[in-house]
């Protein structure tokens, strides 16, 4: 597939995918209130740190691994080890946590459950990601928030909600259905694949899997800290409604995200697999000059939505969303345009710089955290993450010029960027 055709199903996946879940945030709030929200925004938070846990053991790097050696042999040894952490790793979570007197939240049983489906959707995610169709990784991602919709939606249509707790059945169920529907694309990406020689025995598969795995998810799981422990400052000093509110802000701005993603997707696709390729310096630069173009046009949009559009949409509880999205809007921005440096890092294997970056970030996170959240509420958190994005994305977006030996001029737009790419690509 071309590659201009292969990131417009890209982008147009990672768009429907953001819509569903705006759509899912808005029936939220009108269904359930804004506390609710909080404690929605809580539970999501706890899978994706376990999800994020998992990875230690390979997530990520799975597109590096995989890329590497393209074989039905090496597949199968993968997807071994892989399957059996997805599963080990979340029980052991809410066993260990049981034993030590700390909850995992009311649901347990159900993050327990969720928790092991998207962990191995994400490797299914991962093993596509590495083949010449990003558009089906990316599909699969677009199956979670498509199927909670769907059921949720058809159970709104039928009896309803008897009970907002109902709601975490269906996320349960939703997670059950994105995984079966994803079985078809991972054993159809198997079909493609050379027989290849003998694949190396399960120990080195899990060796390869935690070296490179734990520091690749070591930067996520930071990242993922920088997005999402304000919630839990938040919770305690502010309360869920704050949490509903600020999470919901969030939840927004992330979508102008969306271009950005697709790019990236398609960066790490190409870096992975052809990273000394005589082009592949000028096609990522060229992703990051696009990456800035839409997200200052996202931002745009995103500014000149009004207070009453909100409320139409969530309600007048969700009132201070607004001013909220408008103040996250710097550091979403340079965020944005970062992402194709962590993705070119990653196609790399260099995952210790997406780290340090990650940590970066962190250290005005929590300093955050300690200070000014609860001393300043929601005010305090965006100004925290804000500063947090400017921190992680400078170190990001620094490592990728100097390692390729590009000046900040590079990055800016030009008229031929919007030309269709010839060639390969992605």
């Amino acid at each position: 597939m071309r590659p201009a055709s292969d990131g417009a199903i890209v982008l147009a996946l990672k768009g429907g995918a953001a819509a569903l879940q705006f759509v899912l945030l808005v029936l939220t709030a009108r269904w359930f209130g804004v506390e609710f929200r909080g404690e929605i925004a809580l539970f999501n938070a706890t899978v994706n740190l376990v999800v994020l846990v998992v990875g230690f053991t390979g997530g990520s790097s799975i597109v590096y691994l995989a890329a590497r050696d393209a074989s039905r042999g090496y597949l199968r040894q993968l997807l071994l080890v892989s399957y059996a952490f997805a599963v080990a790793v979340p029980v052991a979570i809410a066993l260990g946590a049981a034993a030590l007197g700390v909850s995992l939240g009311r649901e347990t049983p159900l993050v327990v459950l969720v928790s092991v489906l998207y962990s191995l959707l994400v490797v299914h995610t991962c093993v596509l990601l590495a083949g010449r169709e990003v558009w089906q990784a990316t599909l699969l991602e677009f199956l979670r928030p498509f199927a909670i919709v769907g059921l949720a939606g058809a159970l709104a249509l039928t009896r309803g909600f008897r009970s907002p707790r109902e709601f975490y059945l269906v996320w349960g169920a939703a997670a059950v259905l994105a995984f079966a529907l994803s079985l078809p694309f991972l054993a159809a990406h198997r079909r493609r694949l050379e027989p290849g020689g003998p694949p190396p025995p399960l120990r080195e598969v899990l060796r390869q899997l935690v070296s490179f795995g734990s520091l690749a998810q070591l930067s996520n799981v930071v990242q993922f800290m920088n997005y999402r422990l304000l919630y839990f400052a938040l919770e305690r000093h502010a309360g869920l409604a704050a949490v509903g509110l600020f999470s919901t802000a969030v939840s927004l701005a992330e979508v102008l995200w969306i271009p950005a993603n697709s790019l990236a997707a398609l960066a790490l696709n190409r870096v992975s697999r052809e990273a000394n390729a005589p082009g592949t310096r000028a096609f990522v630069l060229r992703l990051t000059r696009l990456a800035l173009v839409a997200m200052l046009a996202a931002a745009v949009v995103a500014a000149l939505v009004p207070v009453d559009g909100i409320m139409a949409l969530l309600g007048r509880d969700f009132a201070d969303v607004r001013s909220q999205l408008v103040r996250l809007l710097p550091g979403v921005v340079v965020l944005g345009v970062s992402l194709i440096a962590s993705a070119y890092h990653a196609g790399h294997g260099l995952y210790a710089r997406n780290l340090v970056a990650a940590l970066a970030g962190l250290a005005v996170t929590l300093v955050g955290f300690t200070m000014l959240v609860p001393g300043a509420g929601a005010t305090g958190a965006l100004v925290t993450m804000n500063l947090s994005y400017l921190v992680t994305s400078t170190w990001l977006l620094v490592g990728f010029l100097r390692r390729e030996r590009a000046t900040a001029g590079e990055l800016m737009p030009r008229l031929g960027d919007l030309r269709p790419a010839r060639g390969s690509g992605a």
